[in-house]
Protein backbone atom coordinates (compact mmCIF):
# COMPACT_ATOMS: atom_id res chain seq x y z
CA UNK A 1 0.00 0.00 0.00
CA UNK A 2 2.85 2.38 0.73
CA UNK A 3 4.06 2.49 -2.84
CA UNK A 4 6.07 5.56 -3.71
CA UNK A 5 3.82 8.37 -4.87
CA UNK A 6 6.61 9.43 -7.23
CA UNK A 7 6.63 5.92 -8.77
CA UNK A 8 2.86 6.01 -9.25
CA UNK A 9 3.06 9.37 -11.03
CA UNK A 10 5.89 8.13 -13.26
CA UNK A 11 3.84 5.06 -14.19
CA UNK A 12 0.83 7.24 -14.94
CA UNK A 13 2.95 9.52 -17.10
CA UNK A 14 4.45 6.60 -19.01
CA UNK A 15 1.00 5.15 -19.61
CA UNK A 16 -0.34 8.50 -20.85
CA UNK A 17 2.66 9.04 -23.11
CA UNK A 18 2.36 5.57 -24.65
CA UNK A 19 -1.28 6.26 -25.43
CA UNK A 20 -0.51 9.65 -26.99
CA UNK A 21 2.10 7.96 -29.20
CA UNK A 22 -0.27 5.23 -30.35
CA UNK A 23 -1.20 7.08 -33.54
CA UNK A 24 2.34 7.08 -34.90
CA UNK A 25 3.87 3.81 -33.75
CA UNK A 26 2.61 0.41 -32.53
CA UNK A 27 2.62 -0.45 -28.83
CA UNK A 28 1.45 -3.32 -26.62
CA UNK A 29 -2.24 -3.28 -25.80
CA UNK A 30 -3.20 -1.41 -22.64
CA UNK A 31 -5.85 -3.16 -20.54
CA UNK A 32 -7.92 -1.49 -17.84
CA UNK A 33 -9.91 -3.54 -15.30
CA UNK A 34 -13.06 -2.16 -13.65
CA UNK A 35 -14.53 -3.07 -10.26
CA UNK A 36 -18.00 -2.62 -8.77
CA UNK A 37 -17.25 -3.20 -5.07
CA UNK A 38 -14.45 -3.05 -2.53
CA UNK A 39 -14.63 -6.81 -2.16
CA UNK A 40 -13.86 -7.20 -5.87
CA UNK A 41 -10.96 -4.77 -5.50
CA UNK A 42 -9.49 -6.62 -2.54
CA UNK A 43 -9.93 -9.99 -4.25
CA UNK A 44 -8.54 -8.73 -7.57
CA UNK A 45 -11.67 -9.89 -9.39
CA UNK A 46 -12.76 -7.25 -11.92
CA UNK A 47 -16.29 -6.90 -13.23
CA UNK A 48 -15.21 -5.78 -16.68
CA UNK A 49 -12.11 -5.12 -18.76
CA UNK A 50 -11.43 -2.63 -21.53
CA UNK A 51 -8.57 -2.92 -24.02
CA UNK A 52 -6.88 0.24 -25.31
CA UNK A 53 -9.23 2.80 -23.75
CA UNK A 54 -8.99 6.46 -24.55
CA UNK A 55 -7.41 8.34 -21.64
CA UNK A 56 -7.55 12.07 -21.04
CA UNK A 57 -5.29 13.26 -18.20
CA UNK A 58 -6.31 16.65 -16.83
CA UNK A 59 -3.56 16.06 -14.27
CA UNK A 60 -1.85 13.10 -12.61
CA UNK A 61 -4.72 13.15 -10.10
CA UNK A 62 -7.68 13.49 -12.46
CA UNK A 63 -7.98 11.08 -15.38
CA UNK A 64 -10.86 10.23 -17.69
CA UNK A 65 -11.40 6.91 -19.46
CA UNK A 66 -13.69 6.18 -22.40
CA UNK A 67 -14.40 3.87 -25.30
CA UNK A 68 -16.39 4.40 -28.49
CA UNK A 69 -19.40 2.73 -26.87
CA UNK A 70 -21.90 4.96 -25.08
CA UNK A 71 -23.10 2.01 -23.01
CA UNK A 72 -19.58 1.22 -21.78
CA UNK A 73 -18.92 4.91 -21.09
CA UNK A 74 -22.02 5.08 -18.91
CA UNK A 75 -20.79 2.08 -16.92
CA UNK A 76 -17.35 3.70 -16.53
CA UNK A 77 -18.88 6.91 -15.23
CA UNK A 78 -21.84 5.62 -13.23
CA UNK A 79 -21.45 1.93 -12.32
CA UNK A 80 -17.81 1.04 -11.72
CA UNK A 81 -16.31 2.36 -8.48
CA UNK A 82 -12.65 1.82 -9.36
CA UNK A 83 -10.20 0.59 -11.98
CA UNK A 84 -6.73 -0.89 -12.10
CA UNK A 85 -3.93 -0.60 -14.65
CA UNK A 86 -1.11 -3.11 -14.45
CA UNK A 87 -0.10 -4.43 -11.04
CA UNK A 88 0.24 -1.23 -9.06
CA UNK A 89 -2.00 1.58 -10.36
CA UNK A 90 -5.48 1.87 -8.85
CA UNK A 91 -7.91 4.72 -9.36
CA UNK A 92 -11.25 5.40 -7.68
CA UNK A 93 -14.26 6.84 -9.49
CA UNK A 94 -15.03 10.37 -8.25
CA UNK A 95 -18.72 9.82 -9.00
CA UNK A 96 -18.70 7.04 -6.41
CA UNK A 97 -17.01 9.31 -3.87
CA UNK A 98 -19.41 12.18 -4.55
CA UNK A 99 -22.45 9.89 -4.25
CA UNK A 100 -21.63 7.95 -1.10
CA UNK A 101 -19.42 10.32 0.92
CA UNK A 102 -19.83 13.87 2.14
CA UNK A 103 -16.86 16.22 1.96
CA UNK A 104 -16.04 19.84 2.56
CA UNK A 105 -13.66 19.69 -0.42
CA UNK A 106 -15.81 18.09 -3.12
CA UNK A 107 -17.11 17.50 -5.62
CA UNK A 108 -14.20 15.49 -7.02
CA UNK A 109 -13.70 14.81 -10.73
CA UNK A 110 -12.49 11.98 -12.94
CA UNK A 111 -10.72 8.84 -11.78
CA UNK A 112 -8.30 9.52 -8.91
CA UNK A 113 -5.23 7.56 -7.67
CA UNK A 114 -6.29 5.51 -4.65
CA UNK A 115 -4.31 3.46 -2.12
CA UNK A 116 -5.98 0.84 0.05
CA UNK A 117 -5.83 -2.39 1.96
CA UNK A 118 -8.56 -4.32 3.75
CA UNK A 119 -8.82 -1.72 6.56
CA UNK A 120 -7.71 1.68 5.27
CA UNK A 121 -8.18 3.65 2.06
CA UNK A 122 -7.07 7.09 0.94
CA UNK A 123 -6.49 8.93 -2.31
CA UNK A 124 -4.37 11.75 -3.69
CA UNK A 125 -5.95 14.79 -5.29
CA UNK A 126 -5.28 18.43 -6.09
CA UNK A 127 -4.27 20.52 -3.12
CA UNK A 128 -5.91 23.86 -2.41
CA UNK A 129 -4.52 26.55 -4.68
CA UNK A 130 -1.77 28.71 -3.21
CA UNK A 131 -1.89 32.49 -3.43
CA UNK A 132 0.75 32.32 -6.18
CA UNK A 133 -1.31 29.83 -8.20
CA UNK A 134 -4.44 31.92 -7.82
CA UNK A 135 -2.63 35.01 -9.14
CA UNK A 136 -0.39 33.47 -11.84
CA UNK A 137 -2.18 30.20 -12.61
CA UNK A 138 -1.14 26.55 -12.25
CA UNK A 139 2.06 25.36 -13.97
CA UNK A 140 1.67 23.14 -17.04
CA UNK A 141 3.80 20.06 -17.84
CA UNK A 142 5.42 19.01 -21.11
CA UNK A 143 2.32 17.02 -22.14
CA UNK A 144 -0.08 19.85 -21.36
CA UNK A 145 -1.17 18.43 -17.99
CA UNK A 146 -1.64 20.74 -15.01
CA UNK A 147 1.02 20.40 -12.29
CA UNK A 148 -0.94 20.73 -9.08
CA UNK A 149 0.38 20.29 -5.58
CA UNK A 150 -1.13 17.18 -4.00
CA UNK A 151 -2.91 16.46 -0.73
CA UNK A 152 -3.95 13.20 0.90
CA UNK A 153 -7.66 12.50 1.39
CA UNK A 154 -8.81 9.93 3.93
CA UNK A 155 -11.91 7.85 3.18
CA UNK A 156 -13.89 7.57 6.42
CA UNK A 157 -16.21 4.63 5.78
CA UNK A 158 -17.69 4.69 9.27
CA UNK A 159 -18.96 8.28 9.00
CA UNK A 160 -19.37 8.30 5.20
CA UNK A 161 -17.01 11.21 4.74
CA UNK A 162 -13.91 12.13 2.75
CA UNK A 163 -11.51 14.34 4.68
CA UNK A 164 -8.48 16.28 3.46
CA UNK A 165 -5.55 15.29 5.68
CA UNK A 166 -4.64 18.65 7.20
CA UNK A 167 -2.59 19.03 10.36
CA UNK A 168 -5.80 19.42 12.40
CA UNK A 169 -7.45 16.34 10.92
CA UNK A 170 -4.27 14.27 11.29
CA UNK A 171 -4.17 15.13 14.99
CA UNK A 172 -7.76 13.92 15.22
CA UNK A 173 -6.93 10.64 13.47
CA UNK A 174 -3.96 10.07 15.74
CA UNK A 175 -6.11 10.24 18.87
CA UNK A 176 -6.50 6.46 18.50
CA UNK A 177 -2.71 6.08 18.80
CA UNK A 178 -1.64 8.49 21.49
CA UNK A 179 2.11 7.88 21.17
CA UNK A 180 2.02 8.87 17.49
CA UNK A 181 -0.17 11.86 18.28
CA UNK A 182 2.30 13.12 20.88
CA UNK A 183 5.25 12.65 18.54
CA UNK A 184 3.47 14.42 15.71
CA UNK A 185 2.22 17.38 17.73
CA UNK A 186 5.69 17.76 19.21
CA UNK A 187 7.24 18.29 15.76
CA UNK A 188 8.41 21.84 15.06
CA UNK A 189 7.18 21.79 11.45
CA UNK A 190 4.01 19.75 12.05
CA UNK A 191 1.99 21.89 9.60
CA UNK A 192 4.30 21.26 6.63
CA UNK A 193 3.32 18.76 3.94
CA UNK A 194 6.32 16.38 4.33
CA UNK A 195 5.67 16.02 8.07
CA UNK A 196 1.94 15.54 7.55
CA UNK A 197 2.65 12.90 4.89
CA UNK A 198 5.16 11.05 7.07
CA UNK A 199 2.87 10.80 10.09
CA UNK A 200 -0.22 10.07 8.03
CA UNK A 201 1.55 7.05 6.51
CA UNK A 202 2.62 6.03 10.03
CA UNK A 203 -1.06 6.22 10.96
CA UNK A 204 -1.95 4.03 7.98
CA UNK A 205 0.57 1.40 9.09
CA UNK A 206 -0.69 1.45 12.67
CA UNK A 207 -4.37 1.29 11.67
CA UNK A 208 -3.63 -1.58 9.28
CA UNK A 209 -2.08 -3.62 12.10
CA UNK A 210 -4.84 -2.73 14.60
CA UNK A 211 -6.78 -5.94 15.30
CA UNK A 212 -9.66 -3.91 16.73
CA UNK A 213 -10.18 -1.93 13.55
CA UNK A 214 -13.13 -3.03 11.34
CA UNK A 215 -12.61 -4.15 7.77
CA UNK A 216 -13.75 -1.91 4.92
CA UNK A 217 -16.13 -4.55 3.55
CA UNK A 218 -17.80 -4.85 6.97
CA UNK A 219 -18.57 -1.12 6.85
CA UNK A 220 -19.70 -0.79 3.24
CA UNK A 221 -20.89 -4.27 2.26
CA UNK A 222 -21.17 -4.52 -1.50
CA UNK A 223 -22.81 -1.06 -1.93
CA UNK A 224 -22.07 -0.80 -5.65
CA UNK A 225 -22.90 2.18 -7.79
CA UNK A 226 -26.33 2.30 -9.39
CA UNK A 227 -26.79 -0.07 -12.32
CA UNK A 228 -29.00 2.54 -13.97
CA UNK A 229 -27.53 3.88 -17.20
CA UNK A 230 -27.74 7.66 -17.02
CA UNK A 231 -27.80 10.16 -19.85
CA UNK A 232 -24.50 11.89 -19.08
CA UNK A 233 -22.01 13.71 -21.28
CA UNK A 234 -18.83 11.78 -21.96
CA UNK A 235 -15.60 13.76 -21.89
CA UNK A 236 -14.90 12.30 -25.29
CA UNK A 237 -18.28 13.12 -26.86
CA UNK A 238 -16.89 15.74 -29.22
CA UNK A 239 -13.91 13.57 -30.16
CA UNK A 240 -16.04 10.56 -31.04
CA UNK A 241 -18.61 12.50 -33.05
CA UNK A 242 -16.19 14.54 -35.19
Amino acid sequence: MKKSLRLILILLSVTACSLHAAAVEPHPHDTVYFYDSWQQMLDGQPEEMLIDPMIDAFSAYELYFASFSKIINNRIENKHIALSMGDSIWLVNSNYLNKFFKSDDGPFNGYIPVFFNDKVAYFTYHASLSAKEIIFGVSVGDNGEYLFNVDYFYIDFLNHRVERVTHDYLSLLLEDYHDLQMRYEGMKDYKKRPIIEDFFLKYVDRATEDVMRPYIVDLVGEAPMSNEVLDVKSVFKQKTTN
